[in-house]
């Protein structure tokens, strides 16, 4: 099968409150979200749909028809206050995990009978998005920063061996990056709070992972990487090990962005040769 992504935009405001908790445990609950009049994003919403090509066209569907299905939904959402102006959060929070399901139900059921719905990715910030493919299950995924030195070197090297594998990235002296590290949960969306996991919950469990590697060397200060190279797959995996077991068993995927053309991915399983 083949899969065709569009990406979509509209502007709305929401609130996170339930009526029949007090004002206390709504702000224990949702913070600065549980606001009286609300707050508002600017959303980004990216459609993929999977289906046989077309031998004519050449195309799953036509972008031109996907774009009139889904702008027909976004309509309902586009510059409205999702609590007040739209019939689906009078009985649930408009938490990012809950829009990107109603997004699935009312585009799924629009579409022709030859393409299928196969994965809606919903950015509210660009640090924070709800992944959904229909199951029981949603992603939840938020985007952590640090900056830490480090020096590529392995023990197991010599000298010469190492300044050969690694390069500049071997200078005795070290060398930095500003990290970026994706951090995706899933499992089913709480009815009571909209949300797979308690975000407050997760920033500090993260916050408090990332915070032994921000602004510091990490082969001289942090002891798992005395005597395993610093490079961007040790360090993932070395992240999972930390997390994983902090939030839960909901730990789906981690991505380590190193730079902006570095990328590195862990799910979990490892595979060592």
């Amino acid at each position: 099968m083949v899969q065709a992504t569009r990406r979509f935009e509209f502007s709305a405001a929401h609130r996170y409150w339930r009526s029949d908790w007090s004002a206390e445990e709504n702000e224990r609950t949702f913070g600065k979200c549980a606001s009286l009049y609300g707050h508002g994003h600017n959303y980004t919403l990216d459609v993929t749909i999977t289906g046989l090509l077309d031998t004519r066209t050449g195309m799953v569907m036509n972008m031109t028809e996907l774009k009139a299905i889904v702008g027909e939904v976004l309509e309902e959402f586009d510059h409205r206050h999702l609590n007040e102006d739209t019939p689906y959060f009078r009985d649930q929070i408009p938490t990012t995990e809950n829009i990107v399901r109603v997004l699935w139900r009312l585009i799924a059921a629009r579409l022709p009978s030859h393409a299928r719905l196969s994965h809606l990715r919903l950015y509210e910030m660009s640090d924070l998005w709800a992944d959904y493919d229909g199951g029981d299950e949603t992603t939840f995924a938020r985007a952590y920063t640090f900056a830490a030195a480090h020096r590529l070197h392995a023990p197991a090297l010599s000298d010469a061996e190492n300044l050969h594998v690694y390069g500049k990235c071997n200078n005795p002296n070290g060398h930095g990056h500003n990290y970026t590290l994706e951090v995706s949960v899933a499992g089913p969306v709480a009815p009571d709070t909209g949300m797979v996991i308690d975000l407050v919950q997760m920033d500090s469990t993260v916050r408090a992972v990332l915070d032994r590697l921000d602004f510091h060397h990490i082969d001289r200060e942090v002891s798992a990487f005395a005597d395993m190279p610093s490079t961007g797959e040790n360090i993932v995996v070395y992240l999972w090990g930390e997390l994983s077991p902090r939030l839960g068993g909901g730990l789906r995927h981690l991505r380590l962005w190193e730079t902006r053309k570095n990328l590195f991915e862990y799910d979990g399983i490892m595979i060592a040769r």
